[in-house]
């Protein structure tokens, strides 16, 4: 971390060295991930705002879990957290940095609970594939977190403290200064909990579930000479957490992790050209004691080094093609795990044409790798605008997951000769926006071959092997009203997800993917008073393959109120009440999650 800090600070101080001098920039500058809002034709992008986030508990599961259509398991509130999305697993699922996918070299997943929400500017959630851009695991959908640029000659800081049930704390300081040249954003975040809530019906509370979590986020960008931009990312989390029992099994156990991503971008633009130049470095670390009161433990550590070159070409207004190329190189080593490394090289052409009502795309890539073979992916989207209020869209797209280290390399189990999970999906969505009301139906459907599952050798030792097939198929449902009553603001955002998962070799829905899965949050303004909610209801689930056994569905409601206290410097008290109804609830068996509790925030901004 020490090195991390000296190189932000450095390069802070290095770019504030520069002259400044009034430049005009593109809106596509502020963001790392600018082939989000590029290349996502077809498919339908929806942004958590800065509003919501402050709302929400600051772990990003609470985040998503109101206000997208995605499926969250829980091991109880800050433990393992999972995600389902269009009925797909969760290493079928990438989590995107500054457009670096960071899913775990060694689970292929990312777990929801490590990452503080409230380090980022904004998060956006795209339900359908991706991996023509973001590789690996993109195949039921992509989250995406963001630190954006403004060059406006702005400066703001914001701090929020907060205090809650079970004795949770929290912080969280937002720092941006910035030219007409120079941008420096500084975030630091911190979540720390004992955790110990009673399980509502019994004489029993959450033990060994303590956790902290803490980040730092530092980003800054400085335009060098006119056309050429400098850009760099850096954040590091750190997270201990104890992880509690089920209801009949204690634990003594815990879990320490460390991630640190830094990326440096060179960006040129001129006339009809852009060239984009990308080094990122990202380092996993993990320790697991299965007694937290012995020193003994188990660990993984993994090393990732990618280095993208994306040269584009805009020969009008209504076209554009980029050619992309890369190499990514990944070191890992750990308890279990021989010591390996994996290298990937990957070529895509990505193209976009509009004319007056039609905007489409076409995305090709191929990876070569020695392990395995891998398909040629491919993208292709359109939409269609019949008027100012009716839209009609659709994407198709092929998709893969490659093994994952712990698949390929586990020393008492590791499969070498695995390919990679394929899929094969498309969707067609409509958009009805009105005055004060707007929707969005997607339909689709997913075909996946080659699912990795670990199963029982004859020997009694358990492998990964390429067994299983499935499809999945559904829609989801998004709305979002805003009007006035009188002066006062109201606004209101739904979102819906039918989903049927179905394991082909017995036609039987696939465990933890609820058939229903509805949201819905609300603000109303009165004037300085405002009042949220925000609310969900998730279906039951099957928790065995046979469908035999399930859980129960449930209803979550959250409530809350914000005033102002003073005006220099700007300050308010937010008050939320949590689960209002007190229900007891679990989306893993014998899991239980937290009954009714509270939470004030206090926010400042100066």
């Amino acid at each position: 971390m020490a090195k991390n800090l000296f190189f932000i600070l450095f390069f802070i101080f290095w770019l504030q060295s520069y002259a400044q001098d009034t430049i005009e920039y593109l809106d596509e500058i502020r963001l790392a991930d600018v082939k989000l809002k590029s290349n996502s034709t077809g498919q339908f992008v929806k942004t958590v705002d800065s509003a919501a986030l402050q709302r929400s508990e600051p772990l990003l599961t609470n985040v998503l879990k109101f206000n997208s259509p995605y499926f969250f398991r829980e091991n109880g509130y800050g433990m393992v957290s999972s995600v389902s999305v269009r009925g797909t697993g969760a290493s079928q699922t990438a989590v995107v940095w500054n457009g670096i996918n960071i899913n775990s070299q060694f689970t292929g997943q990312t777990d929801f609970n490590t990452i503080n929400a409230a380090a980022y500017d904004a998060i956006n959630v795209r339900p359908g594939a991706g991996s023509v851009v973001y590789g690996s695991g993109a195949i039921g959908g992509t989250v995406h977190l963001h630190d954006d640029f403004q060059f406006n000659g702005a400066k703001s800081q914001r701090l929020n403290i907060g205090y809650g049930s079970f004795e949770t704390y929290s912080a969280n300081y937002s720092g941006n200064f910035s030219s007409d040249q120079t941008a420096i954003k500084i975030k630091l975040s911190g979540i720390d909990s004992q955790n110990d809530y009673p399980y509502k019906g019994t004489d029993r509370s959450n033990t060994n579930g303590d956790f902290s979590n803490y980040s730092l986020n530092a980003s800054a960008a400085h335009w060098i000479v006119k056309d050429h931009l400098l850009k760099i990312y850096s954040s590091y989390n750190k997270g201990d957490r104890g992880f509690s029992g089920t209801m009949n099994i204690p634990s003594n156990s815990k879990y320490l992790d460390r991630n640190s991503r830094n990326l440096l971008e060179w960006k040129y633009l001129k006339g009809r050209w852009s060239s984009s130049l990308k080094t990122a470095f990202l380092k996993e670390e993990f320790r697991y004691f299965e007694n937290r009161d012995r020193e003994a433990f188990t660990y993984g550590d993994a090393k990732t080094a990618i280095f993208k070159y994306d040269l584009g070409f805009k020969w009008n207004r209504s076209n554009r093609i980029h050619f992309i190329a890369d190499h990514t190189r990944i070191d890992g080593k750990g308890s279990g795990i021989t010591d390996n490394n994996r290298q990937t090289t990957g070529l895509a052409v990505l193209y976009n044409g509009r004319t007056d009502n039609l905007q489409y795309e076409a995305s090709f890539r191929q990876e070569f790798t020695p392990n395995f073979g891998s398909p040629l992916l491919i993208n292709i989207g359109s939409e269609y605008r019949f008027s100012e209020n009716y839209q009609l869209s659709a994407n198709f797209s092929r998709n893969y997951r490659i093994p994952t280290f712990n698949d390929l390399f586990w020393s008492s189990g590791g499969n070498a000769y695995l390919h990679p999970e394929r899929s094969v999906q498309g969707e067609i969505g409509q958009s009805i926006s009105l005055k004060k009301v707007s929707f969005r139906l997607n339909v689709f459907y997913i075909s996946i071959r080659d699912l990795i599952r670990w199963v029982p050798s004859e020997e009694g030792i358990w492998k990964p092997e390429n067994t299983a097939e499935a499809e999945n198929y559904g829609l989801e449902f998004f709305a979002d009203f805003a009007t006035k009553i009188g002066k006062n603001q109201l606004e209101m955002h739904s979102t819906y997800a039918y989903t049927k998962a179905i394991d082909l070799a017995n036609q039987n829905q696939l465990i933890y993917t609820p058939l229903h899965k509805a949201t819905l949050t609300g603000t109303y303004q009165i004037g300085n008073l405002e009042i949220f909610f925000q609310s969900l209801y998730n279906g039951k689930i099957f928790t065995s393959s046979d469908n035999n056994y399930e859980l129960a569905g449930y209803y979550l409601a959250d409530f809350g109120v914000s005033f102002p206290l003073l005006k220099k410097p700007a300050t308010k008290l937010q008050i939320q009440a949590n689960n209002i109804f007190g229900k007891e609830y679990q989306s893993m068996p014998s899991r239980i999650m937290p009954g009714r509790n509270y939470k004030a925030l206090l926010t400042i901004n100066f």
